[in-house]
């Protein structure tokens, strides 16, 4: 019998086995507690991405206001109006020095007091003049009126059987020469777009096509002369800015 020990590994203790299955155990713990509170830590909102999700917020809502502001008619605290950007676009597009005329006009005047017109009595005009009126209609006004005269709704309004169109000539006078815009009520329904100034048209021009809108479309108003807006486009020389429905005082 040899007194030399054995080359073999002793089998390990039971003891030392649950030693080993301890050590295991609480790695395996402590990496379940490291990941679960790495999670939690990832969802608890920090002050640096409570920062990014007010300033998406905030994008949004800059973007909202934005896409308003560029496509919605409506009236400025200040009392102007503000037009669609493609309504602005076309303007500078028919006139480029209207933003210059714009800012030349400066704030809105106080709502005019007129004196009151009184209409004569029903006189028509004669026939020459309704031809060459309704030649005017057709290449300046027909495109947003129409050939009925009921416009557009709810963009261009009906010039059809119009108080404001039969009244005195002086306001669609101003119209014509220095445009309009802001809401206005006809018929029934509120219109808040822009009337651009007619170019290239003469004191003739527009007392033709006033008269024969005046005596068309069942409107039954007395023709417009030219005198009559001589004497309008004489007291408003300086005006470069449009009108607009409230210092005309018109709703």
């Amino acid at each position: 019998m040899s007194d030399q020990p054995s080359s073999g590994r002793r089998p390990l203790l039971p003891g030392q086995i649950s030693s080993w299955l301890g050590v295991v155990a609480l790695a395996a713990a402590a990496l379940i507690v490291t990941g679960y509170a790495y999670t939690l830590i990832r969802r608890t909102p920090t002050a640096d991405s409570n920062r990014r999700q007010a300033q998406t917020t905030l994008r949004a809502d800059n973007n909202k206001k934005e896409n308003v502001l560029l496509t919605e008619p409506a009236r400025n605290a200040d009392g102007t109006y503000r037009i669609p950007l493609e309504d602005a676009r076309a303007l500078i597009v028919a006139d480029p020095k209207v933003i210059a005329k714009i800012q030349a006009g400066g704030a809105p005047a106080a709502p005019a007091v007129a004196a009151a017109y009184v209409a004569g009595p029903f006189v028509a005009a004669d026939a020459e003049q309704l031809k060459r009126g309704a030649a005017v209609y057709a290449r300046t006004c027909i495109a947003c009126h129409q050939p009925t005269g009921k416009g557009l709704p709810p963009v261009f309004p009906s010039i059809s059987e119009t108080p404001i169109v039969v009244g005195n000539p002086e306001l669609p006078i101003k119209f014509i020469t220095n445009g309009l815009m802001g809401p206005i009520t006809v018929g029934g329904m509120t219109f808040n777009s822009m009337m651009p100034p007619v170019a290239g048209v003469s004191d003739q021009d527009i007392a033709d096509v006033l008269t024969y809108v005046r005596q068309s479309f069942g409107n039954k108003g007395n023709p417009v002369t030219v005198e009559q807006v001589k004497a309008v486009r004489a007291a408003n020389a300086a005006r470069t800015a449009m009108w607009n429905t409230a210092e005309l005082g018109l709703k």
